[in-house]
């Protein structure tokens, strides 16, 4: 064999070993995910319900639950500008550190003890923190534009991921709390402390991800796609802000209307699996269709049957009410989340990815901010409906302002 003849095969071999580990990681990435929301959303469920049973106002369930969105917020924007500028791995291991350390604190104090708020509020900065970096592991060395369907594929199994975590502990969340909340608390902690172990493998193994710089990009052919994807990623930013406005009050303030109406926490868990299956598969419509593509309606439309599913909420007075609340709201959240990363990929640089993610995660943390602690305010001041009546009239207020953007962005001269 001469010298050039190995020296081709030898690139092979590592372009291939390269390959595998890539799919490794990839594979790690998806379960860190699941991993994440898992214990996460079992400490809020475990929080929120407790405080609920215990009569705590509602507007004290408000600051609660702002609080974590608030500080989940600032650690997006901390994760995604970090993870831009300096070492996304650091970034991505001290936030899975930190939700193991914030679990064991929220399983030591009582959620009735105020300093119990200081490790839950952390936790929101540690969430903030582990996703920006590995969203932009997921589609590194990848073009939105001229491989859209591989692009969206990791996309979706991301969603489906964090989602099927979120669902499985707010499912597992009601079954556990009955025996005692140390029970969920406890397998939260177990759960954080794997997926902290499992967080220094993925960051050996991104090291060999291929640098964004050896991506081919034909830029003429390329220039008004990404310009129109960048109109629709700032659009996705407004309109974040206004579907989780309603959305954060299914995690914080619905447990009072839950219970208000005698729904066990089992049956309450369920509900909110329910509506977690209601988003995943608005995540797959989503996948395998393109009739939503830079088609502003599309969006509008998805946000006018989350208004009217909120008021469908505010109505309720039986689970099957709830339920079907609880889907048109799911859609909406469903679709603003899936397509917000879609056009975040495919309106970014590939090295400006992270940041972008960063961003969309903190306008979703700020619109659930918002929303939980102007609706517990309202449910104190007047009464537990009234947040997703007043959560509606948010949401067409923000597709008003979504639609003066439009024709600003759209009529400006190129």
């Amino acid at each position: 064999m001469s010298e050039e003849t190995q020296t081709v095969a030898e690139e092979v071999h590592s372009s291939h070993r390269n390959d595998f580990r890539a799919s490794i990681l990839r594979i790690l990435l998806y379960l860190t995910c699941v991993l994440i929301d898992f214990s996460a959303f079992l400490v809020v469920f475990t929080a929120s319900r407790s405080l609920a049973d215990g009569k705590a106002p509602q507007w004290y369930l408000g600051v609660v639950g702002a609080g974590l969105s608030f500080t989940a917020g600032i650690g997006s924007i901390l994760g995604g500008y970090f993870s831009y500028r300096f070492d996304g791995r650091v970034i991505f291991v001290s936030g899975l550190t930190g939700i193991a350390l914030c679990t064991l604190a929220s399983r030591l104090i009582e959620p009735q003890n105020p300093w119990f708020l200081v490790g839950y509020w952390s936790l929101g900065i540690s969430l903030g923190l582990a996703y920006p970096p590995l969203i932009g592991w997921l589609n590194q060395g990848e073009d939105a534009h001229s491989n859209r369907v591989s692009v969206s594929r990791r996309l979706i199994l991301f969603c489906v991921a964090w989602n099927f975590g979120m669902m499985c502990g707010q499912l597992i969340g009601g079954s556990l709390y009955e025996r005692g909340q140390q029970w969920a608390l406890t397998v939260s902690l177990f759960a954080s402390i794997f997926n902290g172990l499992m967080s220094f493998v993925i960051v050996w193994l991104v090291s060999f991800l291929p640098p964004i710089s050896t991506v081919a990009v034909n830029e003429s052919t390329r220039s008004d796609a990404v310009e129109l994807a960048s109109t629709f990623k700032r659009l996705g930013w407004i309109a974040n802000v206004g579907g989780v406005f309603g959305a954060s009050m299914v995690f914080h303030l619905l447990p009072e209307v839950m219970v208000e109406i005698n729904i066990p926490a089992t049956e309450h868990g369920n509900l909110l699996a329910y509506w977690r299956l209601m988003i995943i598969a608005s995540y797959f419509v989503l996948h395998y269709s393109t009739f939503w593509h830079y088609r502003f309606s599309v969006s509008l439309l998805s946000q006018a049957l989350g208004a009217v599913g909120l008021l469908v909420i505010a109505c309720s007075y039986s689970d099957v009410r709830l339920m079907i609340g609880l889907a048109l709201l799911g859609q909406l959240v469903g679709y603003n989340y899936f397509s917000g990363l879609y056009y975040s990929a495919a309106g970014s640089a590939g090295d400006g990815r992270a940041l972008a993610a960063g961003i969309h995660e903190a306008t979703l943390a700020t619109g659930m901010a918002l929303g939980t602690i102007i609706g517990g305010v309202l449910g104190s001041a007047i009464n537990s409906r009234v947040p997703y009546v007043f959560a509606s009239l948010v949401i067409f207020v923000i597709i008003l302002i979504q639609f003066v953007a439009w024709q600003k962005w759209t009529s400006q001269p190129k």
